[in-house]
């Protein structure tokens, strides 16, 4: 006790000593700015100090007060002073008290110095008066009001729990000093000393807001400025922030030097602020900023703004006035803590009955699950609805006007839903990639520039079906973008985000019997947009589907199937459970026992096995119940794969305590085990080693936006399954459960991926790919938990789902950790992330990922990865081969790499197909073509729009869904037949098993033989059961003696596997795999053998040309060689002064995807000088002209030999003078470019085809003979492009419709092309249907390539350009010959029998046309490229024509494939 009172008065007299000093007052004013306090301590009269120590991480002590310690000096900063809470700062050292809840064991709750943070709850104390002391607190924790403020008997300062401690009582002691420098995480007026003007915003709170002086008002939030530290990548700076805006201070030093407002960076130094205090005066500041200068904020009389270089200004004088933080009121949409408000919790998918008996009723939905349910207990809400629609959320329409219970909307206009708003003609379509259509400042919707954030309120009426009164309703929306507020009969119910999520809200409390009404107000773009920030058209609307469903008011609500398969008996044995939740909401649902029935059928729909769980509910009882219904034993099961899809059907019931049952629904399950074994690091399903062929996907139609009907996702997955994919990455986010429903039927792997992109936020807080933004801000965590669990949720029943996919490029952060850890609780499949591999970082994902990597070089090596990371992930290119335009180059080697690879699992194409559309006017005028092509439009279209022109365009395949020239590569190169070798003396072929799952029995091996591209013999035969993985040597089934082919016979072998059943996705017969050997090569071209009564030519050197002509031929050359005109018979053969001459000049988007050339690469050819020589043989029989030109891309020597009868030899040399080998500077072409009539429209081809090929994209194509037409040699790229090349040229003829023309043979190595303009023009326009063609034939041009190399196509728009071996040589010399030769009706040049050659094809976009002579028992076929039927016709007596039809066929490439007795064709037309 005697000690006790000795303290006290030790520190008794140690507060006078400081009063008598200081003049202090009695009572102290805990809110008055700048006040300097000593905190002592009650039971002992120490103070709370640091040491006088500036470095954070100090502990803080109770020291014997000292005057003159600056630790001992503390301001007591406002955090919400109306609920007494404050915080601790020390203006010496600018650190702030934290009380540490998250240190090490030993020093937990530890108070220690810290960088200053008001808004951390770490350093928020409640101040609690002791009764009866003046001036006394206790200093709660704000967040945990048991710990208090302590001091302990060593002096150390804890926050414990004894609260009747004396030790927890502490004084505020008034120095008499203030200090008023500002305090980060505080927030002040800005005044200006001269005119007594706040710095305000006046309210405008977008980025480039002005700033201005008004008269101050602490109550004015566009004064307030908030003092902050703010972090951007690896830089933190203090800012000033205006938190009512949400956008800081920026000088604009690197424009007009205006103050203004934009979005808080701290890489930018015109936000970076100092404050200086002015000398000689008391608290007034000079806010300075650096940027190469020094300058100064100004404010005039007038309140006007400016940076200024004079220091001695006065008008940049400032005081600052502390006020309370502004806590703006946030708007939902621009809130990233709402994304959902009375939502349901995500649950499996899955559509209520009544009864079993009405469930299997519905028998096509019961086997194919997307169809739409015939059920009593779903009720559609598709169809017509009415629309407002406005600009601006400030416009939108309200309760008295929307959704009030008795609001009119008839005069309103009707929408179709699904659907998206901009496709009807609301607003605009933007494409964005790469960044987002508002400023990224998130949570805030700052539109940029000319661009609005529109609102849609739709709004319908339904009638409550009957019987539903008494049970639970929901209402389901498959998706919406992006927010969405939902109103039924007047009452608000709720509020969603995650546009491509599931949402649904219990409507039981709103509905009524007879007539509703729902409203729902969707906003194009909400805080959850920074999450959509993915590389597509950005619009809004109710996109998917939407409809009620009706429960018992005790109903299953979940219901969880996994299995544990037995390896040892191959997986075909084990067990399942069905993990069912039942939910009851209310304490008064009557009949609160409920049984739950669970039936196992099999695919054959024979019932394997049954189960029951009871669920009992207490009286009041509410809430979930889960029980787990397990099924063991299961034997003889039939495994769930891509190659073999068997599913069976789990049907639930739910029956009431009297057996009555209340409700049924089926899911379709397929048992399946996937794993990474550990002594392998790859993916294995169902104990067999898996590569995942894939392509990722958008949800993208021309015509509907990103809402896509049913049709449109079945047209997607039978082509992917006709060109042998297995895989879909749902790129960016989940495809609707009907779809993945589909992926189970059709044998579909996929990577579900979260509806997650930040990309924009991402680079902008990019830190050696670790995100310093929204993926690293604690705010966000639960919103991108919500989108995961969301997924994992709805989805985790379907089989076809392998991999989880936590979402794209938003860089790796702790939120990502967090969503991987959340859906690892849910489900144990594999989880990818590709920002994790980005980040060298293996904690959010399980396979080594990467974009675009590369075959060669340093950036992303592939080879090294997938043999090599160092968390021995299995590798997986989430993207690759980026197909934008003419492109998809090196496919085949990707792959030999992969199958070679150490962790190679496989990758997806980036990506399946074009997302262009049509633009929504031309839609409503029905204008859809122009000069024949698709009237699509691009994010050229929409300059508003932060775009990226053609960028979305990426597809294997158009909009249209076509196949295409890169599809055919793709089926070739993932097919699962391979031929391993050809033996010519014992004609046989190896034949390679390399599907995972499935024999060879019920397949055919299909042989033909072609001698000069002619079929001489055919066979086929039935493939043996060869095992997965296993090679079997067949014997080629053809009657051909391959031993005596020989060199010049030009004999090839075309083999064909085809698959001898029917599937769901292709006819019997459709072939799966082809492959071609060369038996014998081709002859060098013969000399010419003149006829006899050949003229003698004559050689005439004019003035104005150089002629070579007799009676059958006449060519004229200018002086420098340049071929002028070249008539046979009378015939022009070329556009006049178009004759061969070098071309280097190519474009595709691939060499320069953002429509421009490089710098270095223009569209001339380089000829800088040519020469020519002319001399006839003495014979007069022939004459020869030499050309030579000089470039600086290549050197060239044309020899033309010009014979008697009209024939010409063209033998053609370059030599490259170019040696540079980078990218933008090499040689793209070595070759030529002339004219032809362009009457010539008629093409026959000996090459590969039937498509375009290059030399890196050409494994698809076989050589072979094919007719078609210039127009038809046409590609579908909407960004028009050098295109139509063929590669391994034999032999071309072109024809008029008289069947006069010329035939070109080659020697040597050639490709060719024929289009009716060159690659200059195509580069010229933006889209295909602004190529016009004239339409007279003699008015046209027909511009044909003949190359000898092109460099190859890569996928360089994004990734790998191409490997070394496809660049055009730098050294050397290259020669082919062209031989030139006269054909007239009589002399086709390369028919297979006259009949099929004397046919025309003719068709337009209705139907196709076959007429002549034709033979009987001929067949025609019409094909889609990839071998697919679609129409046949054939002819059992002589007729003169047939039709085939092309009625409801997207526009593209088609086959004819002609038939008859005498002879063989294959015809390529474009509809």
């Amino acid at each position: 006790m005697k000690k006790t009172i000795q303290q006290r008065c030790l520190w008794l007299v140690a507060l006078l000593l400081i009063a008598a000093n200081t003049g202090v007052h009695a009572a102290v004013d805990l809110t008055k700015d700048g006040v300097i306090y000593r905190i002592v301590s009650v039971a002992t009269g120490k103070a709370v100090g640091n040491g006088n120590v500036a470095t954070q991480n100090t502990f803080l002590q109770m020291e014997n007060i000292d005057q003159t310690a600056q630790g001992q000096d503390w301001q007591v900063t406002a955090v919400d002073a109306s609920k007494g809470i404050y915080a601790l700062y020390n203006p010496h050292y600018k650190m702030g008290v934290d009380m540490a809840p998250n240190a090490a064991t030993n020093t937990k709750w530890r108070l220690l110095q810290w960088d200053v943070n008001s808004s951390n709850e770490n350093q928020q104390f409640l101040f609690k008066a002791v009764g009866g002391q003046e001036d006394v607190y206790q200093l709660l924790c704000n967040s945990d009001n048991s710990r208090v403020m302590t001091m302990r008997s060593d002096g150390s300062i804890y926050m414990d729990t004894d609260a009747s401690s004396e030790n927890t009582y502490f004084r505020f002691v008034d120095t008499g000093r203030t200090i008023t420098v500002p305090i980060v995480n505080n927030s002040y007026l800005i005044t200006s000393k001269s005119y007594n003007l706040a710095l305000t915003t006046r309210g405008n709170n977008t980025t480039d807001a002005r700033l201005y002086g008004d008269t101050p008002n602490k109550k004015d939030h566009s004064q307030v400025w908030l003092y902050n530290p703010v972090t951007t990548g690896k830089n933190t700076a203090n800012v000033l922030y205006n938190t009512a805006a949400e956008l800081a201070l920026d000088a604009g030093l690197d424009g007009k030097k205006l103050p203004l407002l934009w979005t808080a960076s701290a890489s930018n130094p015109n936000q970076q602020i100092t404050f200086v205090a002015v000398d000689g005066q008391d608290d007034v500041y000079q806010l300075q900023y650096t940027n190469k200068k020094v300058y100064y904020l100004a404010m005039d009389s007038e309140g006007n703004t400016s940076m200024v270089t004079d220091q001695t200004s006065e008008a940049t004088w400032f005081t600052l006035t502390k006020t309370a933080n502004v806590v703006p009121v946030k708007n939902d949409w621009e809130n990233q803590a709402v994304f959902a408000v009375n939502k349901e919790a995500g649950h499996a998918t899955y559509m209520p009955y009544s009864s079993t008996t009405e469930l299997r009723a519905d028998a096509d939905r019961y086997a194919k699950p997307w169809l739409d349910p015939k059920s009593s207990e779903v009720m559609s809400l598709n169809g017509t609805w009415k629309i407002n629609f406005v600009k601006n959320p400030s416009q939108r329409p309200g309760e008295e006007n929307f959704y009030g219970n008795d609001v009119d909307v008839s005069s309103w206009d009707d929408i179709e839903v699904p659907s998206c708003v901009e496709m009807k003609g609301y607003g605009d379509p933007w494409y964005v990639n790469v960044d987002y259509p508002f400023a990224d400042n998130p949570p805030k919707i700052s539109m940029k520039p000319g661009l609005y954030n529109s609102v849609s309120s739709f709004r319908r009426n339904f009638t409550l079906p009957e019987g539903w009164d008494s049970k639970r309703v929901f209402l389901h929306f498959d998706g919406i973008y992006s927010g969405a507020y939902v109103w039924v009969n007047g009452q608000q119910v709720g509020y969603t985000q995650g546009a491509n999520n599931d949402a649904e809200f219990d409507l039981t409390n709103y509905v009524h019997t007879g007539d509703n009404n729902l409203s729902v107000q969707v906003f194009r773009f909400t805080d959850g947009s920074y999450l959509e920030g993915q590389d597509a058209w950005h619009m809004s609307g109710i996109h998917r589907d939407v409809y009620l469903f009706a429960t018992p008011s005790t109903y299953i609500r979940d219901h969880y199937i996994t299995s544990s398969l037995d390896a040892s008996n191959g997986y075909k044995s084990g067990s399942m459970n069905v993990a069912v939740t039942v939910t009851r909401k209310s304490e008064t649902d009557a009949n609160a026992s409920k049984v739950v029935r669970v039936r196992l059928i099999s695919p054959n729909g024979k019932q394997v096995a049954e189960n029951t769980a009871t669920f009992n509910f207490a009286d009041g009882e509410t809430g979930d119940k889960t029980q787990d219904v397990k099924f063991e034993g299961l034997a003889n099961l039939q495994l769930w794969n891509a190659e073999t899809p068997n599913l069976y059907t789990v049907e639930l019931a739910q029956f009431d305590a009297k057996g009555n049952e209340e409700e049924a629904f089926a899911t379709k399950y397929g048992f399946r085990h996937v794993e990474i074994p550990s002594d392998d690091h790859r993916v294995y399903i169902n104990g067999k080693q898996v590569y995942f062929k894939g392509v990722d996907t958008q949800d993208t139609h021309p015509l509907r936006g990103r809402s896509i009907d049913v049709e449109t996702m079945i047209k997607d997955i039978t082509l992917m399954k006709q060109a042998n994919v297995n895989t879909v990455r749902t790129s960016h986010y989940p495809r609707q459960a009907k779809m993945n429903a589909m992926f189970d039927y059709y044998g579909i792997y996929v990577m579900d991926e979260a509806d997650l992109e930040c990309h924009r936020n991402w680079t902008d807080n990019n830190a050696g790919n670790y995100s310093r933004g929204i993926s690293a801000d604690e705010s966000w965590k639960p919103a991108y938990i919500d989108r995961g669990t969301r997924m994992v949720l709805r989805d985790r029943n379907f089989p076809s789902v392998i991999f989880w996919s936590l979402g794209n490029e938003s860089g790796y952060g702790s939120n990502l950790d967090a969503e991987f850890a959340a859906i690892r609780a849910l489900d144990p499949r594999i989880i990818h992330y590709e920002g994790a591999t980005n980040a060298g970082n293996a904690t959010a994902t399980e396979i080594w990922s990467q974009m675009y990597p590369s075959i060669e070089g340093n950036s992303k090596p592939m080879k090294a990865e997938a043999n090599g990371n160092w968390a021995k992930q299995p590798y997986f290119m989430c993207e690759y081969e980026h197909a934008m335009g003419n492109s998809l180059g090196s496919l085949q080697d990707y792959w030999d790499v992969m199958e070679s690879s150490k962790y190679g699992i496989g990758g997806c194409i980036w990506d399946w197909v074009d997302q262009s559309i049509y633009s929504p006017t031309d839609i409503k005028n029905g204008n859809l073509t122009q000069n024949g092509f698709n009237k699509y439009v691009t994010g050229y279209d929409y300059p508003q729009a932060p775009h990226q022109g053609n960028f979305l365009n990426n597809g294997v395949i158009g909009a249209d869904r076509a196949w295409s020239a890169k599809l055919d590569e793709v089926k070739k190169v993932y097919q699962y037949v391979k031929f391993t070798g050809y033996s010519k003396s014992a004609g046989t072929v190896k034949v390679k098993n390399a599907y995972d799952f499935i024999t060879l029995k019920g397949y055919t091996l299909k042989a033909v033989v072609l001698e000069k591209g002619k079929q001489v013999a055919e066979g086929s035969v039935a493939l043996s059961a060869i095992e997965p993985g296993q090679v079997a040597n067949v014997k080629i089934p053809v009657d051909y003696d391959f031993a005596k082919a020989t060199t010049g016979d030009d004999v090839l072998l075309n083999l064909e596997v085809t698959r001898d059943a029917a599937t769901t996705y292709a006819e019997a017969g459709y072939p799966v795999a082809i492959a071609q050997y060369q038996v014998a090569d081709r002859a060098a071209l013969p000399n010419v053998t003149l006829p006899a009564e050949s003229s003698d030519l004559k050689l005439v050197k004019g003035l104005m040309y150089n002629s070579v002509s007799n009676d059958k031929v006449q060519m004229n050359f200018s002086d420098d060689g340049s071929l002028e005109d070249w008539k046979v018979d009378g015939v022009s053969i070329i556009k006049s002064n178009k004759g061969p001459e070098y071309e280097n000049y190519r474009w595709i988007e691939n060499d320069a995807p953002y429509n421009n050339d490089p710098p270095s690469y223009d569209q001339s050819n380089g000829i800088k000088s040519k020469k020519a020589t002319f001399d006839l043989a003495a014979d007069k029989k022939s004459a020869t002209v030499t050309v030579e030109g000089v470039g600086s891309w290549s050197n060239y020597k044309f020899v033309y030999t010009i014979y008697a009868d009209g024939t010409t030899d063209l033998n053609a040399t370059y030599t490259p003078q170019n040696t540079n080998t980078s990218y933008d500077k090499a040689i793209r072409r070595l070759g030529m470019q002339m004219a032809f009539n362009g009457e010539f429209s008629n093409v026959s081809y000996y090459a590969r085809g039937p498509l375009e090929n290059y030399v890196d994209r050409q494994v698809g194509s076989i050589l072979g003979r094919y007719t078609t037409t210039v127009a038809d040699m046409n590609e579908y790229y909407l960004r028009p492009q050098s295109m139509g090349n063929r590669q391994d040229l034999r032999e071309l003829v072109l024809t008029n419709d008289e069947g006069t023309g010329v035939k070109i043979e080659t020697e040597g190595q050639v490709a060719f092309s024929t289009l009716f303009w060159t690659d200059q023009e195509l580069k010229a326009k933006l889209h295909n249907w602004e190529l016009s063609v004239p339409t007279t034939a003699s008015s046209r041009s027909i511009y044909a390539h003949f190359d000898y190399m092109q460099r190859g196509l890569g996928s360089g728009s994004c990734g790998q350009l191409t490997t070394s071996k496809y660049f055009v040589p730098t050294s050397g010399s290259y020669s082919y010959k062209l031989r030139f030769t006269p054909v007239k009706k009589d002399v086709t040049g390369i028919a297979t029998a006259e009949t099929t050659d004397d046919w025309k094809v003719a068709h337009d976009s209705e139907q196709v046309t076959i007429s002549g002579n034709i033979e009987a028992g001929t067949v025609v076929t019409l094909y889609n490229v990839g071998g697919q039927s679609i129409g046949r016709v054939s002819a059992s007596s002589e007729v003169p024509s047939l039709t085939l039809s092309l009625k409801g066929q997207p526009r593209g490439t088609y086959l004819i494939k002609m038939d008859a007795p005498h002879g063989h064709r294959v015809h390529k037309i474009l509809k």
